[in-house]
């Protein structure tokens, strides 16, 4: 994501601060911080509205938008939160009177901290389906909209028409319009691009579509990723996935689908070609360097379908040398390889390398850098598989010398956790080694 990005959502939430300590001497300092928590919560949130809109930009200001899911994730965090402290922490003030709606303003509050925090606690549980986590997500929209209601009219130790209060107030109406063109001005403009199911293919638990523009269609770069929404019963639902082809001149379009939950399972088998489809973006900086510096893919699984788009892009442009390593579990699960040979076989500067664990043949770093030998330091690295792959690579690689800024990584689950399943294996672990050692101390001699 983009410095600047992060350093401006840190900015605007800690500005009032120098509102805030301009009271300090007037009022109680323990509800001076609760008012500045929810103050700081609703900033937060009305720019997390705004991150959610995926309005052309966005990107450029924030980074990639798998980059943006996250800290879209990580904000939410942060703002629940201080809105949990800022109703444990008490803000009323004595001397300060609210006007005749801040009783409902009160009661409100409640209610949005209450629906904030259970939504916000069902987002990071990952094994709830997404179809029904996208449905309550919406509502997330009202309860900080009640939220924000909850500011307006409750009683606070500043008017709404002075500095401070404008300043939050700018912040809730940029979460209250973000929210109200995703679900009322979004569906009725012309967001996507037009396209019809052209053919089908399967290829083992992956469902190759292949799209044709009813107009002009969508301009993308390999490595892209865009979101698909298909016109046919039960496959509805809007989801991302990574384009597996290079820009056509036809203007058609490839997704590679693995079968992984319930929607992906429904689109393999039921449907048919003909059908319409919109196709949202596209979306992403996972795209390949401009030059003729050496070059390593890895893909891991379904993971490698950004790097067929990749390949096929080679036959049009000059490069370096190109190593992918495609990772599999076994060697039939490697549904493309058929594809990437005949395109290394067709750029000579490609190479493909097909690594089976079923075999033994696990990737590692050395295996990378005495292939790279004195040019790993220029090379650039490209990763799309599981996270734990990921971090163990990139580390182990830039030990021997490779650039941080030169491993390049695309974010494999936009909707991800908090570490809830790692905290509660680390507590259950914690747990079982102190009962077994108060069993090993019950058991010894004189005790």
């Amino acid at each position: 994501m983009r410095i600047f990005g992060v350093i401006f959502i840190a900015a605007a939430t800690l500005w009032p601060v120098y509102w805030f300590g301009g009271l300090a001497g007037q009022h109680d300092a323990g509800a001076l911080f609760s008012q500045y928590l929810g103050s700081a919560s609703l900033i937060l949130m009305g720019i997390n509205q705004f991150l959610a809109t995926r309005i052309k930009g966005l990107e450029t200001f924030f980074g990639s938008l798998d980059r943006i899911y996250v800290l879209h994730k990580w904000i939410a965090v942060i703002a629940i939160a201080a809105l949990g402290l800022h109703d444990i922490i008490d803000a009323e003030m004595d001397g300060i009177r609210g006007g005749a709606l801040s009783g409902i303003a009160e009661d409100i509050g409640e209610v949005s901290l209450y629906g904030l925090l259970i939504l916000g606690f069902a987002s990071v549980i990952t094994f709830i389906p997404y179809h029904l986590w996208k449905w309550t997500h919406r509502f997330i929209g009202v309860f900080f909209a009640m939220g924000a209601f909850h500011f307006f009219f409750i009683e606070k130790p500043f008017q709404n028409a002075e500095r401070l209060g404008l300043y939050v107030s700018a912040f809730c109406l940029l979460g209250l319009a973000s929210y109200l063109y995703m679900i009322l001005l979004r569906p009725m403009l012309p967001v996507g691009h037009a396209y019809v199911v052209k053919a089908i293919r399967h290829v083992g638990t992956v469902t190759e579509i292949t799209l044709t523009p009813k107009g002009r269609g969508m301009r993308h770069k390999a490595g892209q990723f865009a979101f698909l929404q298909l016109a046919q019963s039960g496959l509805g639902e809007e989801h991302p996935f990574t384009l597996s082809s290079a820009p056509a001149e036809d203007g058609s379009l490839r997704f590679s689908i693995k079968d992984l939950g319930d929607f992906t399972r429904r689109l393999g088998q039921n449907l048919d070609e003909g059908g319409d489809a919109t196709v949202t973006g596209p979306f992403g900086h996972f795209t390949l360097p401009s030059g003729r510096d050496p070059q390593v893919w890895i893909g891991a699984g379904i993971g490698v379908t950004p790097f067929i788009a990749f390949a096929e892009s080679l036959k049009t442009r000059e490069t370096g040398p190109v190593t992918l390593y495609y990772c599999v579990r076994e060697e039939s699960d490697a549904f493309f390889a058929e594809e990437l040979r005949q395109l290394a076989a067709d750029v000579p500067a490609f190479e493909l390398v097909l690594l089976s664990s079923a075999n033994g043949e696990r990737l590692t770093a050395d295996i990378i850098a005495a292939k790279a030998a004195a040019d790993l330091g220029r090379t650039h690295v490209y990763f799309c598989g599981p996270k734990a792959m990921r971090s163990a690579l990139r580390t182990e690689l830039i030990s021997k010398g490779l650039r941080g800024s030169r491993f390049h990584f695309e974010e494999f689950e936009m909707r991800s956790g908090i570490g809830l399943r790692k905290l509660a294996n680390w507590l259950l672990d914690r747990g079982l080694s102190e009962l077994a050692r108060r069993r090993e101390q019950r058991a010894q001699p004189g005790e």
